[in-house]
């Protein structure tokens, strides 16, 4: 009788193994979706900070530039990636600034705009001087979680109308611009800064 229930038992489970494979199995499988899913640097345009980062952030100004004249509208957009540029725009322009500032290997902490401005307006044989500053404004970009960093941050857009110099009854412009300096910094404290200067001219014509 001893061998008979030994037997039917045997039957009953053939691959006692098998049960146990399948768990680990398993368990391993929810442990690997397990820390794919906890990676709190994961997302798009998010990276883990490498708090060892020698490097400074990349900075550049994108120009969009618009002009109305009586053919139409007309667009343009440039990079510019080098400190000392100037650019040049007429009173019948628009010019919008987007400071972007690039890091990945410690993501950016913080942008900045600022800078200062001037002008001189005619009106008969009287001239008007007026300046004044752009106050700096830093912006932030942390991430909910302290060890991830924002790769790629876009300042708000600066805009300069060239309509809204000396638009007074009987003035015109003279001449007029603005210094500004666009800076980005990164989580290991690393700050990269880039100069423009923008000249404001009468159109042609006025």
């Amino acid at each position: 009788m001893d061998k008979g229930a030994n037997s039917g038992n045997a039957a009953q489970n053939p691959y006692p193994m098998n049960t146990n494979t399948k768990v680990f199995s398993l368990l391993g499988a929810f442990l690997v979706f397990l820390s794919m899913a906890c990676d709190p640097c994961d997302d798009p345009g998010v990276v883990e900070i490498d708090f060892s980062d020698t490097s400074f952030p990349e900075v550049y100004w994108q120009v969009t530039t618009t002009s109305v004249t009586p053919g139409g509208i007309a667009s343009s957009i440039s990079l510019i990636t080098t400190p000392g540029q100037t650019i040049s725009m007429a009173t019948n322009e628009t010019v919008e600034l987007e400071l972007i500032g690039t890091d990945n290997q410690s993501g950016i902490k913080w942008m900045d705009i600022e800078g200062g401005f001037g002008y001189t307006c005619q009106q008969g044989n009287q001239a008007f001087a007026f300046s004044g500053i752009v106050p700096g404004n830093k912006i932030f970009y942390g991430q909910a979680e302290t060890e991830c960093g924002t790769a790629e941050a876009n300042y708000p857009v600066f805009l300069i109308d060239g309509s809204s110099f000396c638009n007074s009854p009987g003035q015109s412009l003279t001449e007029g611009g603005y210094s500004l300096l666009g800076s980005a910094n990164n989580n290991v404290d690393l700050t990269s800064g880039i100069d423009l200067q923008v000249l404001i001219v009468p159109a042609s014509g006025s």
